[in-house]
């Protein structure tokens, strides 16, 4: 079953689903690791992307888990991670420009500058969309016996795409795009 429901549609949706005890397989489109925690354990199930989550296993992820965790006594989901990100990303650019004129880091960005993503690889701004290019993750609900606490409720792919692929494989090419931001 394949579903595109967004924020707490999701949670309702797969509380429901294991209420009714459906074993269809479940996947579905944009998803957050705080819908997962907030359907609880034994209701999250099913395959879905993410652009990130706490589990990833590189040095960057586990300090800013560590601290996070420290400071809220939970781990952050993937909107606290994008909101770390996108501050790290304007203060990195504003620091190696000395600047903070907004057409200056836009110039910036579309030529190529790489950004740590607390990832396996850094990402970058493409120049023709301004998309933000990074790896994706799939992950996949543990069973109910697996799941150790309220956090770790779900195992992940390794990277998309893979380390020998080129982030472009992931997006619509500069063709298929209809969005734009002309120099």
């Amino acid at each position: 079953m394949v579903i595109n429901l967004a924020g707490n549609q999701i949670t309702n949706f797969l509380k429901q689903y294991a209420e009714f005890g459906l074993t269809y397989p479940v996947g579905g489109f944009g998803f957050d690791t705080a819908l997962a925690w907030a359907a609880g354990k034994g209701n999250f199930v099913g395959t879905w992307p993410v652009v990130w989550h706490h589990l990833i296993d590189t040095p960057g992820t586990k300090a800013f888990v560590g601290a996070f965790t420290k400071k809220y006594n939970k781990p952050p989901e993937n909107q606290a991670w994008g909101d770390y990100i996108a501050t790290k990303i304007v203060a990195q650019a504003v620091n190696d420009l000395k600047s903070a004129e907004s057409p200056k880091i836009i110039e910036h960005f579309e030529k190529g500058a790489k950004f740590d993503l607390l990832k396996t690889r850094p990402g970058y701004f493409r120049a023709s969309d301004h998309q933000l290019m990074h790896e994706m993750y799939a992950v996949k609900a543990l069973p109910a016996a697996q799941i150790k606490n309220q956090w770790d409720i779900f195992s992940s792919s390794g990277p998309v795409p893979g380390p020998n692929e080129d982030l472009e494989v992931i997006a619509a090419t500069k063709e298929e795009n209809s969005c734009t931001f002309p120099s």
